[in-house]
C-alpha cells in the first residue's frame, strides 16, 4: 500500500480532518518562538552550541507534541459492529380480497406449521374489491419486524407498495411472501393509447391480453366504432394496430371469449378524444423540409417575417433566421411565449454562432449559450457518491449484490472519464466517508481496487453522502457534478431534497444512477432534476461518458456523429431511440436552467429545452433536414421533431372557445367532466362547479360498464381495478426483494423461521473514538524532553 492510500485511509477514519490545516502553521510559530532572542547575554561557545542542539531537540518534541495533539482534536476513530438478538416472531397476513379466489386458501396449515417453529400471529386484510395491502403492512410494520404476506400484491387502493418497501426498510423490518400458483383460470384484456390526440395524426394503440393458470389462445375481437379490426383466435398477449382518426370521439372496445372463472374483465372499453390541429406559425427565409413534415399534424402557416399579432398561434417554429431579425421581435415572442405559448429554433448556417445569437437580446430567450463551451484542462470535478447501505446487499441482476454493481458501474464511470478531471470517492450508509479524495484521474492508481473492498451495511442516508460530496465541490471554480449511485430508499427523505437544492444553489448538478431490484425512481428524478442534472436507470450509466469521458477524434475529423438521447424521461425523449447521423451542428452550451435532452455522439449539445414563463422554448442545435439533418424526417427519427413541437405547443385546447372533455374511468370510481364554455353547463345526474374562466367541472360515479355519456361528453366505464391484474404480481417480488425478504415455497417453513430470527438479530455500526493514546504520548514526550533538558544543563 502506497503512502498515498494510507493517508487516504486515516484521512477518512478521522470526524474532523480539517483541524490538519493548522499544522504548518504551529510548526513555523514553535520555530520563530524557539530562534527568538528574549535577553542577549554574553555566553561561551560551548554554551552557545549546547544551547542549538536544545532548541532542534526542542522543535522536533514539540512539533511531535503538536502533531499527535492535532490527531487527537481530529477525533480519530474505529468503526465497530455489535450484534443485538432480538425476540423473533412471525406476522402473517392474508389477503383476503376478491382476486385471491383464483388461489387456493392454505393459510390455516401455514400458520399452524409455523406456530410449532415460532410465535406466529395471523392477521386477514383486504376484503371484497378493496386491495389496500399497503395500508395494511404500514400498520403492522415493527422495528426488525418479520412480516409473511400471502397475497397476490394486486394493491389498488391505500399506501403505494414502493413507499411500504422504503419504510420497512427504514425500519429494518422485512415484508416476506408466500409462492402463490391459481388454482382456477381467469383471462382479461385492457387497451393503451392517447386519450387525446390530433386529427389525422397517426396514433398506436395496444391491446393486452392477460393469463393466470391454464390458459391457451383466446379468441380476440377489437373494433373501432363498430367496426371490426380484428377477429381471430391468437396465442399472442398482444396486439398493436396504428390509425388516423378524424375530429370527435372515438370508441375502441376490446372483447376476449374465453371460458374463465371472472367474465367481467373479458372486455374494455376506450374513448379516444381528437380534436383540431392546432395552429402553428413557421418563420422561415427559405424552403425547408421539415415544414412538409410538419403539415401533416398542424396547420402550418408560413412566412417569411413575424407578423404584428401572434395570438392564434400555439407555436412559433424559427428555421435558421439571423439575430439582427429577432432582437427586433424579442419582446413579441418573449410576451407570446410567457403567456403560455411554445418557440422551437432550429439552427443552420445563418443562425446560432453563425447568425450572431450570442450576446443578442434573443440569446436571452434560449435555453442555451450561444458559442463552443469554453472548457481548460481539469476544469471539470467529480464527485462519485456510491450507496453503501444494508439494502445494497440483495442481488441485483447477474451481481450477487446491488453493492457490487455499483463498484463495477463506479469503476466503468473512473475509466471512462477524461484523464485530467478531478475525481473523489464517497461512500455512504448512515454517515458518509470518504474513500479518495479529490484528485486528478490519472493520479487514482490503485483506486479500483480500494473500490472493490468496500463493505455495506447499515442504514441509508442519502443526504449524507450528497453533504460530504458537496463539501468536497464547493470551491472547485469549474463544472462540479456529483454521481449518485443509489436505490433511492433513504431516511429522511426530504433532508435529501434539501441538499440537493443546496447542490442546485451551489452550482453543483446531480446525475442519479437507479440500481437495485426495486429503485425509488421518482425520488432519484427529483433529485437531479433540482439541480437540472440527469437521472439514468442501472443500464443507462455508460452515457455520462458522453458528457464527461473524451472526445471520438475519429468522428470529429469524419463529421458523421450519431444522435444520441442523453435524457429518457422527458415527454420529448421517452421510449425514443433514434438512429440518425447528424453531419453538422451548431456550438451551443446548456444554461443552468436549461435541460439536455440530446447530444451528438461526441458529446455536443443538440435539443435543450426549458420553460419561460408559463410557455416553453425547445433549442436545436442543428438544421431542418435541409443539410445537416436529414436522418431527422424518416419515419423512425422524425419523432423527436414532432414531439419538440408538440412539447411546446402543450394542450392542442387551451384557445378554444369551447370544448367538453370526459375521462375514462372504471365502476365505483367517479368519471371526471370538464367543461369550457361561456354558458353554465347542465346535466339531469351531474351538478357542474365553476373552476376557471368559463370553465366547469362535475364528477359522477357509475355503476355499469360500457359506454356513457353526460351533457354531450362520452367516456368508457371499464371494470374494476381489481380484477386488472389477475395472478400474483411479477412486481411482488421487486418489493420483498428491496426489503431485504424473500419468496417462499409453502412447504419451506425452516427457510420462513431462519429468515424471521435473521431479522431479528441487527447489526449496529458504531464508532469508538481513539484519542486518549495520541494525548497521553504527546504527554510523555513533553515529559522525556523536561528530562532531556534538565539532564544538558547539569551537564
Amino acid at each position: 500500500m502506497s503512502l498515498t492510500d494510507v493517508l487516504q485511509w486515516a484521512y477518512a477514519r478521522m470526524e474532523y480532518p480539517w483541524v490538519f490545516i493548522f499544522v504548518i502553521p504551529a510548526i513555523f510559530v514553535i520555530y520563530w518562538l524557539l530562534k527568538k532572542e528574549y535577553f542577549v547575554i554574553k555566553e561561551d561557545p560551548e554554551v552557545k552550541l549546547q544551547k542549538r542542539k536544545v532548541r532542534k531537540l526542542m522543535l522536533f518534541t514539540r512539533s511531535l507534541i503538536v502533531i499527535l495533539l492535532l490527531i487527537a482534536l481530529s477525533s480519530p476513530f474505529v468503526q465497530k459492529e455489535k450484534t443485538i438478538e432480538g425476540d423473533p416472531s412471525i406476522l402473517l397476513l392474508v389477503d383476503n380480497s376478491t382476486s385471491m379466489e383464483l388461489f387456493e386458501d392454505f393459510t390455516p396449515e401455514l400458520a399452524a406449521r409455523l406456530e410449532k417453529k415460532m410465535n406466529t400471529e395471523v392477521k386477514h386484510i383486504g376484503a371484497g374489491t378493496v386491495s389496500n395491502i399497503g395500508d395494511s403492512i404500514l400498520s403492522e410494520l415493527q422495528p426488525h419486524g418479520s412480516i409473511l404476506l400471502y397475497s397476490d400484491g394486486a394493491a389498488n387502493s391505500g399506501a403505494n407498495m414502493g413507499d411500504v418497501a422504503l419504510y420497512a426498510s427504514k425500519l429494518n423490518a422485512t415484508v416476506n411472501a408466500i409462492q402463490l400458483s391459481p388454482s382456477k383460470n381467469d383471462a382479461h384484456v385492457y387497451v393503451f393509447g392517447p386519450a387525446k390526440t390530433l386529427e389525422d395524426s397517426d396514433n398506436t394503440f395496444t391491446v393486452v391480453v392477460g393469463k393466470a393458470g391454464n390458459i391457451g389462445p383466446v379468441h380476440l375481437k377489437v373494433t373501432l366504432d363498430g367496426e371490426t379490426i380484428f377477429d381471430q383466435f391468437t396465442p399472442n398477449n398482444v396486439y398493436e394496430f396504428t390509425k388516423k382518426l378524424p375530429q370527435g370521439t372515438h370508441r375502441i372496445t376490446a372483447t376476449i371469449d374465453s371460458q374463465d372463472y371472472w367474465p367481467q374483465n373479458n372486455v374494455f372499453y376506450k374513448t379516444v378524444r381528437v380534436v383540431p390541429k392546432p395552429k402553428i406559425l413557421f418563420y422561415t427565409e427559405k424552403g425547408s423540409p421539415s415544414e412538409t413534415l410538419l403539415k401533416q399534424l398542424y396547420v402550418v402557416d408560413t412566412a417569411t417575417s413575424l407578423p404584428s399579432s401572434l395570438k392564434d398561434y400555439y407555436a412559433v417554429i424559427i428555421n435558421d433566421i439571423n439575430a439582427d431579425k429577432l432582437d427586433q421581435v424579442t419582446d413579441v415572442l418573449n410576451d407570446f411565449v410567457a403567456d403560455g405559448n411554445g418557440m422551437v429554433v432550429f439552427g443552420g448556417e445563418n443562425s446560432y454562432e453563425k447568425g450572431g445569437y450570442k450576446g443578442s437580446l434573443f440569446e436571452t430567450l434560449l435555453p442555451v449559450f450561444v458559442g463552443a463551451p469554453e472548457k481548460k484542462e481539469g476544469d471539470t470535478a467529480i464527485a462519485i457518491v456510491i450507496d453503501i447501505s444494508g439494502s445494497a446487499g440483495a442481488p441485483f441482476g447477474r451481481f450477487a449484490s446491488t453493492a457490487d454493481f455499483e463498484k463495477a458501474a463506479s469503476i466503468g464511470i473512473l475509466q471512462g472519464l477524461r484523464t485530467d478531471t478531478e475525481v473523489s470517492i464517497i461512500a455512504f450508509n448512515t454517515q458518509a466517508y470518504l474513500i479518495s479524495a479529490p484528485s486528478k484521474v490519472f493520479e487514482k492508481a490503485g483506486l479500483e481496487d480500494i473500490i472493490t473492498r468496500i463493505k455495506w451495511g447499515g442504514g441509508t442516508n442519502v443526504a449524507a453522502g450528497l453533504l460530504k460530496s458537496i463539501s468536497l465541490l464547493a470551491d472547485f471554480p469549474g463544472s462540479k457534478n456529483i454521481v449518485l449511485l443509489s436505490d433511492g430508499k433513504t431516511q429522511n427523505e426530504p433532508s435529501a431534497i434539501e441538499a440537493a437544492r443546496y447542490a442546485a444553489n451551489a452550482g453543483i448538478k446531480i446525475y442519479t444512477i437507479g440500481v437495485g431490484p426495486s429503485t425509488n425512481e421518482g425520488f432519484m428524478m427529483d433529485v437531479a432534476e433540482l439541480t437540472n442534472g440527469i437521472y439514468f436507470r442501472a443500464t443507462e450509466e455508460t452515457r455520462l461518458n458522453i458528457l464527461f469521458g473524451p472526445v471520438d477524434e475519429q468522428e470529429v475529423k469524419t463529421g458523421t456523429m450519431g444522435l444520441v438521447i442523453l435524457n429518457k424521461n422527458h415527454f420529448i425523449t421517452e421510449n425514443f431511440d433514434p438512429n440518425a447521423t447528424i453531419y453538422g451542428f451548431n456550438q451551443v452550451s446548456p444554461k443552468g436552467a436549461g435541460r439536455l435532452l440530446a447530444t451528438t455522439s461526441t458529446g455536443d449539445p443538440i435539443l435543450t429545452v426549458w420553460r419561460l414563463g408559463l410557455g416553453r422554448i425547445a433549442s436545436i442545435a442543428t438544421d431542418d433536414g435541409g443539410k445537416w439533418a436529414g436522418n431527422l424526417l424518416g419515419a423512425s427519427n422524425s419523432r423527436i421533431i414532432t414531439r419538440t413541437v408538440n412539447w411546446a405547443i402543450g394542450d392542442p385546447e387551451r384557445k378554444s372557445a369551447s370544448f367538453i372533455d370526459a375521462k375514462d374511468t372504471r365502476l365505483n370510481e367517479p368519471a371526471e367532466i370538464t367543461v369550457k364554455s361561456g354558458i353554465p353547463p347542465t346535466a339531469s345526474n351531474a351538478a357542474f362547479y365553476k373552476i376557471d374562466e368559463d370553465t366547469y367541472t362535475a364528477s359522477i360515479l357509475p355503476s355499469q360498464q360500457g359506454f356513457q355519456e353526460v351533457a354531450g361528453a362520452t367516456f368508457a366505464v371499464n371494470y374494476e381495478l381489481e380484477y386488472a391484474s389477475v395472478g400474483q404480481s411479477s412486481d411482488l417480488e421487486k418489493i420483498v426483494r428491496s426489503t431485504g425478504g424473500k419468496i417462499f415455497d409453502r412447504n419451506d417453513i425452516d427457510g420462513i423461521v431462519d429468515k424471521a430470527k435473521s431479522t431479528a438479530t441487527r447489526i449496529i455500526n458504531s464508532r469508538t473514538y481513539v484519542r486518549w493514546p495520541f494525548m497521553v504520548l504527546a504527554i510523555i514526550l513533553f515529559i522525556v524532553e523536561i528530562f532531556i533538558r534538565r539532564i544538558v544543563r547539569k551537564e
